[in-house]
């Protein structure tokens, strides 16, 4: 017993996939956004697609499509298509001995800016065929997507010991206090002990931000309550903030690095340093 013949028609994946846009997305308009193409050029696909079948693959209604009982079985068999096209592609360019795939990695939403424009660099001249995925997350997300498989690589303040992670440390940084050059309360370039923290308005990045676990813990080992003026997550509004003086913040050098020449702390737990 032999299978329908293919035919030209039938090799044309376009349609197949088109129709798990739509499927996934729940709406022809959502999909055809998602797509960067025209509605009417995915609904014809999708009518091309009923016709070769002679199947009705949706239930149109006010709020977008619905699959039919055929149509859920198309969409079992087309995402294992696409997905193992793609794993096949994957793998022949790898005989080749080119690094072919996608990598999605998290970056603390603080400081991955720096971060994110020297890896992309060095990964497209090293490999030019990876496709790179970079979002922002806190530590606690980031070990979450980490955990979940949702992204592959995180980076993150502290990392915790966890046995189903490989952690791998990158570097170590010290913590300045950083605040307008006008500012009196502090020595530029001296270290303060971390007591003095209770001392000065702070301006610092919200909870449940690793940064902020650190000052957290340094000024309660050394007694002291946090005077939070503000808690502000970007880096550049930050930074403005403290130069207009209405507090401090504290903050890695890897931040600090273009923003002006800052004094160096003797332990993660003091901080020294006005911002020039």
């Amino acid at each position: 017993m032999h299978g329908p013949k293919l035919n030209t028609a039938s090799l044309d994946l376009r349609p197949l996939y088109y129709f798990v846009q739509v499927a996934e997305l729940g709406s022809f308009s959502r999909a055809a956004a998602a797509l960067s193409m025209g509605q009417p050029i995915v609904s014809r696909f999708i009518r091309r697609l009923e016709d070769e079948l002679q199947v009705q693959l949706f239930h149109r209604h006010g709020r977008g499509v619905q699959l039919t009982e055929v149509g859920a079985r198309l969409l079992e068999h087309g995402t294992a298509i696409l997905r193992n096209l793609s794993q096949a592609r994957t793998e022949i360019i790898a005989l080749g001995g080119v690094p072919v795939g996608s990598v999605s990695i998290v970056m603390p939403p603080l400081f991955g800016h720096i971060l994110a424009v020297e890896l992309l660099r060095r990964l497209r001249a090293e490999y030019s065929l990876v496709s790179i995925h970079i979002r922002e997350g806190y530590a606690t997300d980031a070990i979450e997507w980490l955990s979940t498989g949702t992204v592959d690589i995180g980076v993150v303040f502290n990392a915790p010991n966890i046995s189903t992670l490989l952690v791998e440390h990158i570097l170590d940084d010290q913590i300045h206090l950083v605040g307008a050059p006008e500012s009196g309360d502090v020595i530029r370039g001296r270290s303060i002990p971390a007591r003095r923290l209770g001392e000065l308005p702070l301006i610092v990045p919200p909870m449940p931000h690793r940064l902020r676990t650190i000052i957290e813990e340094a000024a309660q080992q050394a007694g002291a309550k946090l005077k939070i003026e503000a808690e502000v997550s970007g880096i550049s509004t930050l930074l403005e903030l403290v130069r207009a003086r209405p507090g401090y913040t504290a903050l890695p050098s890897t931040l600090l690095r273009g923003e002006g020449k800052v004094g160096q702390l003797s332990t993660p737990r003091s901080c020294s340093s006005f911002l020039s």
